[in-house]
């Protein structure tokens, strides 16, 4: 899939429209079953349908890459689709910010006035019957 077509189903999945399974695939690879798309980060989650039933308002740890993420599961959420954390993606500082307003930003968690973040997907996987 080119650019153009994965930002436009990236689009698509926003506007909360039909896309292919899988599309978030073609973004760029953050490890095993991890890939961002402008930002969001889409991770798949294979776990038995009793595993994801014991998590639901629990703490999921996520490998991705050299990091690991501890994020709380809502108690309702669902199987099928993928939920997502508004803000949990990627960071991009806006253009001119430097290192140090950064991490004064950073400090004062108040960060998210000198960039963007992109919305962590967390796609729950059944292994297959």
């Amino acid at each position: 899939m080119d650019d153009e077509s994965l930002f436009a189903q990236h689009a698509r999945f926003k506007a909360d429209q039909e896309v292919p399974e899988g599309w978030y695939q073609a973004g760029e690879p953050m490890g095993s079953g991890a890939w961002v798309v402008d930002l969001d980060l889409f991770v798949e989650v294979r776990l038995d349908e009793a595993s994801w039933a014991e998590l639901r308002g629990d703490v999921l740890q996520l490998g991705i890459g050299d990091e690991v993420l501890d994020v709380e599961v809502p108690s309702d959420a669902e199987i099928e689709g993928c939920w997502t954390l508004p803000g949990a993606g990627l960071f991009e500082a806006a253009p001119g910010v430097d290192d140090e307003q950064l991490e004064e930003a950073e400090a004062l968690g108040t960060l998210g006035e000198l960039g963007r973040y992109g919305d962590l997907h967390i796609v729950p996987l059944l292994p297959p019957a």
